[in-house]
């Protein structure tokens, strides 16, 4: 993870002066196949994958780095501060759509072909699908860029609300980084199930899919300060529950309350960045240099998470766990507080611009 965590942001970097010479959408494809080269060789591996941690690690960060990119384009072109909050709460419905199904379908198929079969099954309906992204994207356009590469003025920028939105990143991508792989680790030590946490998943995804669809019929961008600390207080209660005692029906608990309070976290801070953005940058002429920016303080916030939770696990083995807990739990609040009071100006007021900033 930490080889993946280091490698994305040097991605976005270079993206900047990548998606110059090619076309964003050009990018976003380049992700996709760089996913399924992921997969492959995870596949062909087979037992010999702890061998090559690092090199997939990498891989993988090569992935992240140019479909997101892509991705976070397109976005920005393709939605307004008017639909951005409905937007963020499809493609969240979308997500947890796809994490109910995938994994039942998947183990059915598993077992149903046997062995490897299966295996390769799954690997080819998932290329299918890669290459019918590829197919869709085809309609997208963007506009070539043509102007002076430079991110500085942005990292450190005296634009109080855009340096709310770097702070911010630096918080979610902080939680994101151990989250759901600290939660999945303890669930299928405390059930010794597999097959246990696989169902449980199922629960958790239809409640994120109920929430998110949900918050996008109230979202409003006016809300998204409150919607954030109604969130920060979930997980937090969340986490607190873990605190007290980590067991099956305290797990279960969490794993319910967590994408509640994520999706109320997630869809409003991601509409908010990608407002500011617009009022700064009106005509889109510096938005990969905003979102390469944006990008920095997300891998910090996930590399310094992953070290600090490799430095407790190891010199604290009995308490490390519930430092880490607690650590994550005080996040979200740290993503309120970096926006609070810093509202997006209404529609029609004069942007804010770089130079101004």
């Amino acid at each position: 993870m930490l080889a993946t965590y280091a490698v994305v942001p040097f991605i976005f970097y270079a993206n900047g002066f990548i998606a110059r010479k090619l076309d964003r959408v050009s990018v976003y494809r380049i992700g996709i196949i760089f996913y399924t080269a992921f997969y492959l060789c995870v596949l062909l591996l087979n037992q010999k994958v702890t061998d090559y941690l690092i090199l997939l690690g990498a891989l993988k960060g090569l992935a992240m780095g140019f479909y997101w990119f892509g991705y976070h384009v397109l976005t920005f072109d393709y939605t307004s501060p008017e639909n951005r909050d409905k937007f963020y709460s499809i493609t969240s419905v979308a997500s947890g759509v796809t994490s109910l199904l995938a994994p039942p379908i998947a183990g059915f198929m598993i077992v149903k072909l046997g062995g490897y079969n299966g295996y390769y099954f799954i690997f080819a309906a998932s290329s299918l699908l890669f290459i019918s992204a590829i197919i869709m994207s085809s309609s997208l356009r963007s506009e070539p860029v043509d102007h002076p590469y430079k991110i500085s003025d942005l990292i450190f920028t005296r634009d109080k609300r855009w340096r709310g939105v770097l702070i911010a990143y630096f918080f979610l991508a902080a939680r994101d980084a151990i989250t759901m792989f600290l939660f999945a680790i303890l669930l299928v030590k405390v059930t010794d199930s597999e097959f246990t946490f696989g169902r449980a998943t199922i629960l958790f995804s239809a409640v994120s899919i109920t929430t998110a669809y949900l918050l996008g019929k109230i979202s409003k961008p006016s809300q998204r300060e409150n919607l954030i600390l109604y969130g920060a207080v979930i997980q937090f209660a969340a986490s607190l529950i873990l605190l007290i005692k980590i067991d099956f029906v305290f797990l279960i608990i969490q794993g319910l309350l967590f994408p509640i309070g994520d999706n109320l976290i997630r869809i409003p801070i991601s509409a908010y960045s990608m407002d500011v953005i617009s009022e700064n940058d009106p005509e889109g002429k510096r938005k990969m240099e905003y979102l390469v920016a944006r990008d920095l303080p997300i891998a910090a916030g996930r590399i310094l998470m992953m070290l600090l939770f490799m430095f407790l696990i190891r010199h604290m083995p009995v308490y490390g766990i519930k430092a880490v807990i607690f650590v994550i739990s005080l996040a979200p609040f740290g993503i309120w507080l970096a926006i609070k009071s810093k509202k997006v100006s209404p529609s029609g007021q004069p942007p804010i611009t770089a130079s101004e900033a």
